[in-house]
């Protein structure tokens, strides 16, 4: 996940807190996804659009143009350091075999793995897991209320946003004590992030109506994701965007 200031994050959580404190706190409504926000949810998701096609999407089509050993060593690099937010959270959810795999694969990854330039761990059988605060929250029976779009984030829900915070402390990016610092390794990771979505954007852009079509894909994503600690940003686009359960 980005990272970002904190005292930003902090800011989103008062405005979602004061926003939906009154909204319900089911996931759905009559079958729909709860979207109480819809109206502003649509202008901040017509925002990041804008963002996405001028900024992102065009740094990301660069750094798809670097040597392919520099875009793994970036992606494995990012990847070591959110297993920090991963065994945080093995431990809040007890789960002592992901923990002990998890601990194994970021100490061989950064010590043999030149700080996670090379993935080591998982050709030793120590697979990737993916787990954040709002993971365990939804492991522990939170349900994940009314759909939100953040700024630059993208979608979220009301129980993951706030989770953000938790996530962005627990990060080794914390104890930068640089904001430009921060702001750049969050930019860096943004970009990394967004080239390998660019199948999906496309799917998403043909469609019918494309916030619809996120706001449904997203809800399914964590739900499978919350199911299964192994599924990544990357099934995104493995999934088969065309199927009419979406």
């Amino acid at each position: 996940m980005t990272v970002i200031n904190s005292k930003f994050f902090q800011m989103i959580l008062l405005i979602i807190v004061n926003l939906l404190f009154t909204g319900c706190a089911t996931t759905t409504i009559d079958g729909d996804v709860n979207d109480p926000l819809e109206k502003a949810n649509r202008h901040i998701y017509a925002f990041n659009d804008v963002f996405d096609k001028a900024i992102l999407k065009p740094a990301a089509q660069g750094f798809q143009k670097l040597p392919r050993p520099i875009q793994t060593g970036t992606h494995n690099f990012f990847s070591n350091l959110n297993d920090f937010i991963v065994i945080f959270n093995d431990i809040l959810q007890f789960n002592i075999e992901h923990f002990t795999s998890d601990t194994l694969r970021l100490s061989f990854n950064t010590v043999f793995g030149v700080f996670g330039l090379i993935d080591v761990a998982t050709p030793m059988g120590l697979p990737k897991h993916e787990k954040g605060f709002a993971d365990t929250l939804g492991h522990w029976g939170v349900a994940s209320g009314p759909y939100i779009v953040l700024p630059f984030f993208g979608p979220s829900s009301l129980r993951d946003a706030p989770a953000l915070i938790v996530d962005f402390l627990v990060h080794p990016a914390s104890l930068l004590s640089s904001t430009s610092a921060i702001i750049a390794l969050a930019s860096a990771q943004a970009v990394e992030i967004r080239s390998e979505l660019f199948t999906t954007k496309e799917v998403i852009d043909r469609s019918f109506d494309p916030y619809i079509f996120t706001r449904e894909g997203y809800y399914q994503w964590r739900e499978d994701k919350i199911g299964s600690p192994t599924v990544t940003i990357e099934d995104l686009n493995d999934k088969n965007f065309e199927d009419e359960g979406f």
